[in-house]
Order: structure tokens, then sequence, then C-alpha cells
């Protein structure tokens, strides 16, 4: 009877073991075995074996959670300091009333082109904007897909309605361009910001009175 009553109880903390195991396996890493230290016996080495494997993968899954945590939470920040840095890069000034300038410096590649020319078109689509002037004055180089992209752009502004032109190509890009073989003919360019502004100007019929000093 006693051996009966023995061999049921070891299948019981058997199935047990199954059982806590089968839990843990599903993400519940809070379920234990109860272990009567009084009572110690060949089983209960691995009962406590597994209560330590539990509670180690618990410790590292919730690790691992936060680790993850953290990375979402700077990735989030990254992907707003990215943005902030993107508005920066491409600040659209209205300068006038139906007149926005669109001053570019430093390095462009295609990405940042494609940018520029997407809050460049919504601002001219969801405005009265009517001449537009992009300024390259602070763009040492460009390269084929940025010069190509540059003449898009303009096509674009002028299928919108407004008129367009590109200010202050540094005598190196205008090379850079003229060896690309990349034709501007269809483009209006200036030397300068300020030849740009009484160009714009003049399109809109505003007349420019000079202060003269006395």
């Amino acid at each position: 009877m006693a051996k009966t009553k023995g061999i049921a109880d070891l299948e019981s903390r058997i199935a047990r073991m199954e059982e806590i195991l089968s839990v843990a396996a599903c993400g519940d890493f809070s379920v234990q075995i109860e272990i009567d230290i009084e009572k110690a016996d060949a089983l209960t080495a691995i009962e406590t074996g597994i209560n330590l494997l539990i509670s180690d993968m618990g410790d590292e899954v919730h690790e691992s959670t936060k680790k993850a945590e953290e990375l979402e939470e700077k990735l989030a920040l990254i992907g707003q300091q990215r943005k902030a840095i993107e508005e920066l890069s491409t600040p659209i000034i209205k300068i006038w009333d139906r007149v926005l300038v669109l001053p570019l410096i430093g390095t462009l590649d295609t990405r940042r082109s494609q940018r520029l020319t997407e809050a460049l078109l919504t601002d001219i689509a969801t405005t009265q904007i009517k001449v537009a002037i992009l300024d390259i004055t602070g763009v040492a180089t460009v390269d084929s897909a940025v010069a190509n992209h540059l003449m898009k752009t303009v096509a674009a502004v002028q299928l919108l309605g407004a008129s367009c032109v590109i200010t202050g190509i540094r005598p190196e890009v205008a090379q850079t361009i003229v060896h690309l073989g990349v034709d501007l003919s269809g483009v209006e360019t200036l030397s300068t910001l300020a030849e740009g502004l009484k160009w714009a100007f003049g399109r809109l019929h505003i007349r420019m009175v000079e202060e003269r000093k006395v």
C-alpha cells in the first residue's frame, strides 16, 4: 500500500513539473514548484533546478523587455531629432506676400532634395504663393541626380501655377552642371538672392522704391 502511494506521489510530482514547465513556456515565469525541504528526495534537486531555471528565464525576459523598451524610446527620440533636423535643413521662408524663399545650405543628396520638393509644393498648394526662389548659394556641389531633381522641382512649381527662379549658383556648381550636360535653358537663374527678389517683385508688378539719404 505504501509503495503504491509512493508511486502515485511520484507521478503527481512529475505531472506538476510538466505543468509548471508548460506554463513557463507560455511566458508566465511567476510559477514555482512547492518544495518540502524536510522531505527532500531524489526529485527535490530536479524541482529546485526547475525553479531556478524558471526564475532565471523570467529575469532574462524582463531584462530583454526593458532593453527593448529603452531601445524603442531611443529610436523614437532619434526619429524626432531627425525630423527636427530635416525641418531646419529645409526652411521655407515667406519673405513677402505671395513670395517665398527656400535657402539650401550644405550637401544636397537625393533624399534631401525630395524632402525639400515635397515641402515646397505643399506650401505652394496650401497658400497663395506665386513666386518661389530656390537659393543655392550655400550648396558647394551637386551631382546629376540632384541637378535633374532641381529641374523637376521647378517644373512642378510651374504646374501649380507659380513662377520659380534659382539663385546663387556658384561657379564650381555651374561648371559641374554644364559638365553633366544638364539643360537649364528653360529655368530662370540669377546670380544672387537680391536679384531673385527683384525678379519676384517684377513678376508680381510690385514697384520697389529706393530710399535716398539726404
